[in-house]
């Protein structure tokens, strides 16, 4: 998986938690609406919770994408180190 599909992964992520969000308020409401206060708090809780989930999951594969990112540039400027030492074996002397 590249970085770049895990940020994109991020903001659908994101999406959802609102989606989620808007389910749970509909949903206690209604339930609130018909007299049933234990179910409608029993809804708010549980998409308050996917919602929380869904952003931890965001955050985490947001984490995971720059810890990527640099990763991949470590190693181009790893390699790009190696290709000039093999290039120029003769160490430089800043003194000289």
């Amino acid at each position: 998986m590249k970085p770049n599909e895990l940020v994109v992964a991020a903001r659908v992520a994101d999406g959802l938690v609102y989606v989620a969000g808007l389910a749970g308020v509909v949903a206690g409401a209604l339930l609130f609406r018909d007299g049933n206060l234990p179910f409608a708090i029993i809804a708010w809780v549980v998409t308050f919770i996917a919602g929380t989930v869904l952003r931890l999951a965001a955050w985490m594969a947001r984490g995971v994408a720059q810890i990527m990112q640099r990763t991949e540039r470590i190693e181009a400027d790893a390699a790009r180190l190696v290709r000039d030492a093999v290039a120029d074996p003769e160490p430089h002397d800043p003194w000289r």
